[in-house]
């Protein structure tokens, strides 16, 4: 009687578990958007990002690892800027790139961005000319240079794309 109150507990639990733990695709997109490049944020000022709602969502944003300057080593307080860059072509002669500025926190990044970069990255290490996948939360835009600006983000998670 056991064994079949206990098969039938797992049957129901099998069939109700998705149920109870399913997100539908608006509960999903309302909370991150695929469709932000770096490109497409370059282009945007933080209050056309805030009006597109784009403050309050998770953005998954890929490029390739120029810089990685660590702003706090201890592992307990870590802090690292990452620059996050893409490119495209135009034409065949020209070639635009366009940045952002991540800020990964936490002991959990420590390992991740090691202060001197291996000869050969284990997996899940990030560094220069690494080509990463991110998710990030957009914090504000800094002027980096006269009439030029760039994204500072709040890095969420990283994965090195190897």
């Amino acid at each position: 009687m056991k064994r079949a109150i206990a098969a039938l507990s797992v049957t129901l639990l099998f069939f109700t578990a998705p149920a109870l733990f399913s997100i539908d695709d608006g509960d999903f997109d309302a909370v991150t958007d695929f469709s932000v490049t770096i490109k497409t944020l370059s282009q945007l000022d933080e209050a056309t990002a805030s009006a597109y709602g784009l403050m309050d969502r998770f953005l998954v944003l890929d490029g390739t690892v120029t810089n990685i300057l660590i702003l706090d080593s201890a592992e307990e307080s870590f802090l690292v800027q990452v620059e996050l860059v893409s490119g495209e072509w135009i034409g065949l002669e020209e070639v635009r790139s366009y940045s952002c500025w991540v800020l990964f926190s936490g002991a959990r990044f420590a390992s991740m961005f090691p202060a001197r970069a291996p000869r050969t990255p284990p997996p899940g290490v990030i560094t220069a000319n690494d080509h990463l996948l991110i998710v990030a939360m957009a914090l504000q835009t800094v002027e980096i240079a006269e009439g030029e600006t760039a994204w500072v983000l709040e890095g969420i998670h990283a994965r090195p794309l190897r």
